[in-house]
């Protein structure tokens, strides 16, 4: 049985992009707001008339955090990982800004710059960024009720005081922390939702082809295709006046149609990257290639109209393996579908045990349907097809 891995790798960088935009998104929030932070603190320290010193060390700071931010947000338009380190300093940054203001201040109004800083590590909405400020918050309400005490006006208060003070002030971060932690599983449940969605439109997409394949349905004119092709964008350069740029990319897609390797390609136009070939096999009209499904969906999908709240339920995977039908259903699903496949109907011509078999094991078909009854079937393949034929031999004769 030729098994494929259960989550296609489109899936793993859909994934990563919906995490990526996610960033982006909060990134923007989060500079508006160190930004917003930074000019109140700046207006404040004016009108309280503190030294100059004190005023250039805050802004100074602030300034260099909002400049990462932003430059993190430049680099990781190249390099996405910034999105990930940016999100790790800007957590830290914030809650040394915050404790550098309490002791600059030394007042208790102050305790509202680490809630605030709190706050914003959980726009983030990571379980790693989480336990950073749960640290940072930990340690930074710790060391003032037990070591400078002063700045919370505790200096004259008993030791079982400062005590209740600091249970409050856990207790307080661990109910905060459930509710972040609450927060960011919504999120990963909502983005597995999602890929889940797209998981299945990669596969109904790609079940689509196999099946084509199986049934022998006459495949694309690709020559009629890229002589089209070549047609238009010829008349496009000619509309605009400029020479046929594209001449090379439709003959180079003729090739990767023809299967010629890209390693070959790359010796023969070595002004090409690799990167250049993958993106060329992404218009392709044969086999599985990105321009042939997107055309295969909107032709499929054109006239379905779907309300947002049925979004989830109406591109879900349908399947004869629900969870909640028991192994009887599941068998006898698979017996009526086994039967349509061998009968034929209108819209499908009965098929072969040869194809039958292949199309169960070795397309997408393996994953619509219970491991143990597939298994069954492909080790005892010639008894299904003995019994069916007797039966439909049967129905004939009389």
């Amino acid at each position: 049985m030729n098994k494929r891995s259960f989550i296609f790798s489109q899936i793993e960088e859909y994934r990563k992009q919906l995490e990526i935009k996610h960033l982006r998104t909060r990134n923007h929030f989060v500079i508006a707001i160190i930004a917003v932070s930074m000019v109140l603190y700046l207006v404040y320290m004016i009108l309280a008339k503190f030294p100059s010193a004190q005023i250039v060390m805050l802004m100074f700071g602030f300034l260099m955090l909002l400049l990462m931010n932003i430059a993190s947000s430049a680099y990781a338009k190249e390099h996405e990982e910034f999105y990930t380190l940016n999100k790790f300093i800007t957590t830290i940054g914030l809650f040394v800004l915050s404790s550098f203001v309490l002791f600059l201040f030394q007042s208790p109004s102050m305790l509202i710059g680490l809630f605030i800083a709190y706050a914003i590590s959980v726009f983030y909405q990571d379980l790693r960024v989480l336990v950073i400020s749960d640290a940072m918050m930990l340690f930074a309400v710790l060391m003032i009720v037990i070591n400078y005490p002063e700045f919370l006006g505790l200096e004259t208060a008993t030791l079982d005081s400062r005590f209740g003070i600091a249970f409050f002030f856990i207790a307080f971060m661990a109910i905060l922390s459930l509710s972040s932690f609450i927060i960011v599983k919504q999120k990963s449940f909502f983005f597995n939702q999602i890929s889940s969605s797209k998981e299945a439109e990669f596969r109904n997409l790609d079940l689509l082809v196999d099946l084509k394949k199986e049934v022998q349905e006459p495949q694309e004119t690709k020559a009629s295709y890229y002589d089209a092709l070549d047609a238009f964008l010829s008349s496009f350069c000619a509309k605009v006046g400029s020479e046929n740029i594209f001449q090379e990319k439709v003959s180079l897609l003729r090739q990767l149609d023809e299967g010629t390797s890209i390693e070959t390609l790359m010796e023969m136009y070595p002004k090409y990257q690799k990167e250049d070939f993958e993106r060329l096999q992404d218009l392709q009209i044969g086999g599985h290639a990105k321009l042939k499904k997107a055309a295969m969906k909107f032709a499929y999908m054109r006239d379905l109209q779907i309300q947002p709240r049925e979004i989830f339920s109406e591109t879900q995977f349908k399947s004869f393996n629900h969870p909640g039908d028991s192994l009887e259903i599941k068998i006898i699903a698979f017996v009526l579908f086994y039967a349509a496949l061998k009968r034929g109907f209108a819209i499908l011509p009965k098929l072969e045990e040869e194809d039958i078999l292949s199309s169960i094991t070795e397309t997408d078909f393996y994953y619509t349907m219970d491991p143990r009854i597939v298994r069954v079937y492909a080790e005892n393949s010639a008894v299904f097809d003995a019994i069916i034929q007797d039966a439909f031999g049967k129905k004939a004769r009389s």
